[in-house]
């Protein structure tokens, strides 16, 4: 029989419980490490009847909405031109990007600017400054991405932009200002008619 090398600890119920927590605890930080990596955020935010998540990432600012100045001849979803940080912004309706019902817009013939209601979403990079219109913003929710692949279809032109529809995280829901889940928005699907080629 050979004798147990010298500090062999590996008979000490206390060592062996330590060690077996250790690997429970290692094997936990594994499991939460592809959780945060299997999740994402989603800014949701409110347009007419319906709850849209953009990804939080894409999203480089919330500003209350401003005067706007509109543009001659643009499509109704395109509200006007905003001045933001010294830029020129363009400022399209999410709802009417998504062919979704728009707010009666005021006489398209007066020069004068109009005056928007609700939030602006400033995006993140592209080709062209743009930001979204929505009428509120209601939290920020992360969502367990597997989630968010199922198509919904909502008919209209803008269809196509939409990837998917995240249920309600849980009992927290009611406190991020929601019932329901919401439809998730591919950015640059959305975007794609409205932006230059290049």
């Amino acid at each position: 029989m050979i004798a147990p090398a010298a500090g062999d600890t590996s008979d000490d119920p206390r060592i062996r419980r330590l060690l077996d927590e250790r690997t429970a605890a290692l094997a936990r930080r594994g499991v939460d490490i592809a959780h945060r990596a299997a999740t994402r955020p989603f800014l949701v935010c409110a347009a007419g009847d319906d709850r849209y998540g953009l990804p939080l990432d894409s999203v480089v600012q919330v500003v209350p909405a401003r005067t706007y100045t509109p543009v001659p001849g643009a499509p109704p979803e395109l509200l006007g031109l905003i001045a933001l940080s010294g830029r020129v912004v363009s400022v399209l309706s999410l709802a009417g990007a998504l062919s979704r019902p728009l707010p009666s817009r005021a006489d398209s013939s007066r020069a004068e600017s109009s005056t928007a209601t609700g939030h602006i979403l400033v995006l993140r990079g592209g080709i062209a400054p743009v930001a979204l219109a929505v009428d509120r913003v209601l939290a920020v929710a992360v969502v367990d991405g597997a989630l968010t692949t199922e198509p919904v279809l909502t008919g209209g032109f803008g269809a196509d932009a939409v990837s998917g529809y995240a249920p309600a995280p849980g009992p927290e829901a009611a406190h991020q200002g929601g019932e329901a889940g919401f439809v998730v928005i591919d950015l640059p699907r959305l975007l794609r008619r409205y932006l230059p080629q290049g």
